[in-house]
C-alpha cells in the first residue's frame, strides 16, 4: 500500500491545490511547496543572485500563494500561476531598490558578506561566471524569458502567460536574447553558433 507521501507525489498540483482549499489539507499545501520551492528558489536566485533576498521573496510567493489560493481560476497550470506571481515580485523588488538604492550594512555583516561572497567567488565555475555576466547584460523581459524557457522549461505558452504577452512575443524575446548572448559571448564572429 503505498504512503501518504508517495501519493502526494503522484497527485498533480491542480488536485494538491483543490484538496487544500475544499478540505483545508495542509499536508496538501506542503506538497506543492516541496514540489515547487526549489525550481522556484533557482529562479529567483537567478533573478536576484541575493541569498536573503531570494528566500524572501520565495516566502512572499508562497505565503501569496497561500492565502489568494481561491483566485487560482485554472486558466493556466499551478506553475505558471506560481511564477507570474515570482516575476511580478521579483518586479516590485527592483522598483523598491530603484527608490532605495542604499543599504545600511552593519560592520560585523560586512565582514560575514565579504567572506561568504569570497567563497563563492572562489568556487563560481569561471565559465558560468561569464555567462551569468552576459546574461544580466540583457533586457530584462530577454532575461526572463530566456530563465523560464531554459531553466525552469516552461513552454512558450506558459512564458506568455506568466510575462503577460503574446506567445509570438515570447517567442521574439527568447530569439533576441539568444542572439544577443552569441554577440557577447562571442564578439565579431557573425556566425550562428
Amino acid at each position: 500500500m503505498p504512503s501518504k507521501s508517495q501519493n502526494m507525489n503522484e497527485t498533480d498540483d491542480a488536485e494538491l491545490l483543490a484538496r487544500f482549499l475544499s478540505q483545508e489539507d495542509e499536508a496538501a499545501f506542503k506538497a506543492l511547496v516541496s514540489r515547487h520551492q526549489q525550481p522556484l528558489y533557482n529562479f529567483v536566485w537567478r533573478y536576484l543572485e541575493q541569498h536573503d533576498d531570494v528566500a524572501d521573496i520565495c516566502q512572499q510567493v508562497f505565503i501569496q500563494v497561500f492565502n489568494k489560493a481561491e483566485q487560482f481560476r485554472g486558466d493556466s497550470s499551478f506553475k505558471t500561476w506560481l511564477y507570474q506571481i515570482a516575476v511580478n515580485r521579483c518586479r516590485d523588488f527592483h522598483r523598491s531598490r530603484q527608490r532605495h538604492p542604499l543599504e545600511l550594512v552593519a560592520p560585523e555583516d560586512l565582514d560575514a558578506k565579504t567572506e561568504d561572497m569570497a567563497y563563492e567567488d572562489k568556487h563560481m565555475d569561471e565559465e558560468q561566471r561569464i555567462l551569468d555576466d552576459a546574461l544580466h547584460m540583457l533586457p530584462e523581459k530577454q532575461r526572463q524569458t530566456l530563465y523560464l524557457h531554459m531553466y525552469q522549461e516552461c513552454s512558450f505558452s506558459e512564458v506568455a502567460t506568466i510575462m503577460n504577452c503574446p506567445q509570438g512575443t515570447a517567442k521574439a524575446n527568447y530569439h533576441h536574447a539568444i542572439k544577443a548572448l552569441r554577440k557577447i559571448l562571442n564578439p565579431g564572429n557573425d556566425n550562428e553558433l
